[in-house]
This record gives C-alpha cells, structure tokens and sequence, in this order.
C-alpha cells in the first residue's frame, strides 16, 4: 500500500473544555490513549490531551499515513525511523521513542508498510 503523506497537510481541531485548538495532522508523532484519555505527542515536544476514543481518531486519520500498533496507540508512519528486527520483528522506532507492535496486529502492519 502506497501512504501519500501529503495529504497530512490539514488541521485537526480538539477542544477542552469551551477552548478550540488548531494542530497541523502532520506535526502528530502518535497518540497514547489511557482509559478515556488520549494524549496527542506533537513533534515540538508538546502533549494536547484530549476527551476522544481512540478508535475515533483511526477513522479519521488511518488513510492519511496513521496506523494502530497497539489498542492503546496509534503512530505517524511518515515519522518511522527504524524498524527493529529483533523482539521477534514487532519493534518500531519513531524517533527515540521505541514501540513493540501487538502481535494480532503484525501483519496488518508489515502489509501496511510495504
């Protein structure tokens, strides 16, 4: 599957509260949900937590280069930097920070990539 990254060149708007905030899609590393709590990781350094599930968010961006290693995460695939053969080829590296792909989704996964 072809993922044309150019198509993150949008604005996703969250809200907390009465407050409404613009990001650039593109500037999503990848977004972290615990319980009902998902934490968006920009490429700044800076966390936006928002009130949304994450399977929200996999509607919204998985055809815009965005894929659900894990339940609990959803990565940026134009910000892959390494993808570790080791652990079983279920490694993937985005930037520093270092993720173990969920085994039921390992081959969603290795199909996405090539």
């Amino acid at each position: 599957m072809l993922i044309d990254y150019s198509k993150q060149t949008g604005k996703k708007i969250t809200t907390k509260g009465d407050k409404t905030k613009f990001i650039n899609v593109e500037n999503i590393i990848y977004i972290k949900c615990e319980d009902y709590l998902s934490t968006i990781f920009l490429n700044n350094n800076t966390e936006i937590v928002e009130v949304k599930k994450l399977r929200e968010f996999e509607k919204e961006l998985s055809e815009i280069g965005f894929f659900r290693i894990r339940n609990n995460t959803i990565i940026n695939g134009n910000y892959i930097t390494e993808i570790d053969p080791k652990i079983q080829k279920r490694t993937v590296k985005l930037g520093d920070t270092l993720f173990i792909i969920a085994k039921s989704r390992l081959k969603s996964f290795k199909d996405w990539i090539s």
